[in-house]
């Protein structure tokens, strides 16, 4: 476990390790069955294991799914949340995501439990989502760690863990507001080794604040804190 600072949180390149480290080990991961939340689920080759980290159990739990509405989730990877939000009783469920396989891995996990009000698109973050209406939940659990503009992806896989420059959060940021039903919630999730000021002042200039709901840590990464915050107008925030 990497030293802490004295505000508690981990060095500023403990990220940047864990980041590398989740790579290499989900690139060694292929096709296999896993068990999560009760239920057996199918993973693919090429897509991001949601056994290296608790933040899927976490966050699987801590998202208000909207029982009855529409719910959108970016970076859906293997497809459980997505899944659980059905399960759960949403009506509809987008998941979207960069990456083709996990987007066929979600609508394969979709079938495999009945979850008949999942679909799904191969998007990065909001674009080529316009026409889809607006929906009462969004969800990302966004890449944790950013990166300097010189770093290149080596696969799918890295932008699962890396954002260049704030890239995606700022995508997510400026975009959900077009597709949020009014009296919907969007939420993002994000662990204590990524950026939280730079989501903070990127949520502002949006005209959003982000505020903590939620914060959950166990194995297999327990010396990550996996946060839920909401966003809120930022003319409402306290």
């Amino acid at each position: 476990m990497p030293d802490r600072q004295q505000d508690g949180s981990p060095p500023p390149d403990a990220g940047v390790a864990e980041g590398l480290s989740l790579i290499a080990r989900a690139e060694q991961d292929g096709e296999r069955t896993f068990r999560m939340l009760g239920r057996e689920w199918k993973l693919l080759s090429g897509v991001f294991s949601p056994v290296l980290s608790y933040g899927t159990v976490f966050y699987s739990r801590a998202v208000p799914f909207p029982a009855g509405g529409r719910f959108l989730e970016i970076g859906c990877g293997a497809g459980v949340t997505a899944v659980q939000a059905a399960l759960a009783g949403c009506e509809d469920v987008l998941a979207v995501d960069i990456n083709p396989r996990a987007v066929a891995n979600a609508r394969l996990n979709a079938a495999r439990h009945g979850a008949t009000a999942v679909r799904t698109r191969v998007a990065d973050v909001f674009a080529g989502l316009r026409g889809e209406g607006v929906f009462d939940g969004v969800f990302w659990n966004i890449p944790y760690v950013s990166l300097a503009a010189d770093y290149v992806h080596t696969s799918p896989l890295s932008r699962a863990v890396f954002d260049i420059e704030h890239q995606g959060s700022r995508s997510y940021l400026s975009g959900v507001r077009d597709f949020l039903a009014h009296g919907g919630s969007a939420h993002v999730g994000l662990g204590n080794i990524g950026d939280l000021r730079a989501l903070e002042n990127i949520a502002a200039e949006y005209g959003w604040a982000v505020r903590l709901v939620a914060t959950g840590a166990a194995e297999p990464d327990l010396h990550v804190e996996h946060r839920l915050y909401r966003l809120v107008d930022h003319d409402a925030h306290p």
